[in-house]
């Protein structure tokens, strides 16, 4: 099912140009990363994670998988967020999948993060700059980008970012309000 599924997703992308291209992100196999079965209360943000290397080739699948793995897993986001990193060919892919987990995970009052780096971060940053007020409607609390593939993008410091995000969001839930001026960075 998986390589059905792929290639079906190459060949759209080759055949339309990847203008008009049908990403079915309704199936797991068109995400590198899908933490649908992370609880979304068990932790407080989502992250969407576009890497360098954009999809052309079955061959390159695997190697793709365990870069977003690398980059963005479970091992680096444990109890902080939940990871969505999509396949991706083009710009038209970008917004199917950011509007497929905006239509299944996003109720707006949910943070979710963008990270994008090389090609697929320019793609996933035009994106955001096109619908940056819808966004910010449905929770796009923050987002990081690099221009050109980075193994160290996702630094201690974006990572501290992020938990922070996660703690002011943790708060609010709790609370009901804002968290202190004090409080943030801890």
């Amino acid at each position: 099912m998986m390589k059905k599924n792929a290639v079906f997703l190459a060949a759209a992308c080759i055949l339309s140009g990847c203008a008009s291209s049908k990403l079915p992100y309704d199936y797991i196999e068109n995400w590198l990363i899908r933490e649908d079965a992370v609880r979304p209360f068990a932790v407080s943000v989502d992250l969407i994670y576009v890497q360098d290397a954009l999809y052309v080739d079955m061959d390159e699948l695997v190697q793709m998988q365990t870069y977003a793995r690398n980059a963005v897993g479970r091992g680096r986001f444990h109890g902080i967020a939940r990871v969505f990193s999509p396949l991706v060919a083009c710009e038209d892919d970008v917004a199917k999948a950011v509007e497929w987990y905006i239509s299944h995970h996003c109720d707006g009052t949910r943070p979710f993060i963008f990270i994008g780096e090389g090609k697929g971060g320019a793609l996933l940053r035009s994106y955001e700059d096109k619908n940056i007020k819808m966004l910010a409607k449905k929770g796009l609390a923050t987002s990081f980008y690099s221009e050109k593939a980075d193994r160290k993008f996702v630094s201690g410091e974006m990572i501290r970012e992020i938990k922070n995000v996660a703690a002011e969001e943790r708060y609010k839930r709790q609370w009901g309000r804002e968290m202190p001026a004090g409080m943030q960075g801890r």
